[in-house]
């Protein structure tokens, strides 16, 4: 959420300057206005985007590890299409309408032929052919 944003960029600069000193990548900070899309980040909220990257060639998870509990402890909606450590179940708590999501996805796509296995587990669609 916007009014959230100052404190946990703080804190993703701290953490990263103590514990991962070799990223050299910068940070990207938008301020995004509220949505009304099932799946948006930004949904029924004014926000702000923090993105934070690693080289493609770099290990991202530990950094992940490190920040994403500081944007989930400040209210962030995580991307559920981009790198994260996130599974189903966060997401089922952190979107609103994500339920209703699945349930739209599942009747256009009852054999689940436009998934991938990383959209597969995400949408949580076990029993359905890939």
């Amino acid at each position: 959420p916007r009014e959230n944003w100052q404190a946990a960029f703080r804190e993703i600069v701290s953490v990263v300057e103590a514990q991962f000193p070799e990223v050299f990548f910068p940070f990207e900070v938008r301020f995004v206005k509220a949505d009304d899309a099932w799946l948006s980040p930004f949904y029924q909220r004014d926000s702000v985007s923090i993105a934070v990257h690693r080289f493609f060639e770099e290990d991202y998870q530990p950094m992940f590890a490190a920040l994403e509990p500081i944007l989930l402890r400040h209210g962030g909606r995580p991307h559920w299409g981009k790198l994260n450590t996130l599974k189903s179940g966060d997401f089922r708590a952190l979107y609103p309408r994500w339920q209703d999501f699945l349930e739209v996805r599942r009747s256009l796509d009852p054999g689940g032929r436009f998934l991938n296995p990383y959209l597969a587990s995400l949408f949580e669609t076990a029993g359905e052919k890939t």
